[in-house]
């Protein structure tokens, strides 16, 4: 496939009917085809879903049309995998709410908030988030736990799992699991 290639309209006409954000232009889909890392991968739409169930509405399009998806925040990865060439699903843009908890002993906050970010609204609470990873200023806090990133200076105690107390995912089948919640296990099943 080259670089430009056509998009096919009735995959761009599936991920429309999830979301509204949808970029099929070259010039969109060339200026996500690249992260931090070597690779090079031009994907064929990028999509900007605003909440969860937009998220589970690109999952149902993405089983219809047989084109997978990858998820994408910072792009600070150094291993490509926050690049593709089928749908590049960003979720910088719509999600980076930040909400302190607990005179700052928890944190609540989006995929796509900023690492750099979070940190700065803990530090008024005299705290910071465990993992240290030498891109928080761009690097988001979904490549974090997905990568169970860690930093320099975390060690194994401080690391993204040690640390995450819950999350709220949205699975390929479109069910929402707020792992926080008391019927968690139950709506997992």
């Amino acid at each position: 496939m080259s670089l430009l290639s056509r998009v096919d309209t009735g995959l761009i006409d599936q991920l429309r009917s999830a979301v509204d954000e949808v970029g099929a232009r070259a010039s969109d889909r060339l200026a996500a085809a690249h992260d931090a890392s070597h690779y090079l991968l031009t994907p064929q739409a990028v999509v900007k879903p605003r909440n969860r169930e937009e998220v589970a509405a690109l999952f149902s399009a993405s089983r219809r049309s047989g084109v997978p998806m990858t998820f994408r925040s910072g792009g600070t990865s150094l291993s490509g995998q926050s690049v593709s060439d089928a749908v590049l699903v960003d979720t910088r843009r719509h999600f980076r709410d930040i909400e302190v908890l607990d005179d700052g002993a928890r944190v609540r906050c989006g995929p796509g908030a900023v690492v750099r970010a979070v940190n700065a609204r803990l530090l008024r609470h005299g705290r910071k988030l465990g993992p240290d990873p030498a891109s928080e200023v761009a690097c988001t806090i979904g490549g974090v736990v997905a990568n169970n990133s860690s930093g320099m200076a975390c060690g194994i105690e401080a690391n993204t799992y040690r640390t995450l107390d819950s999350a709220v995912l949205v699975l390929p089948s479109g069910t929402v699991v707020d792992t926080s919640a008391a019927d968690a296990d139950e709506r997992l099943r």
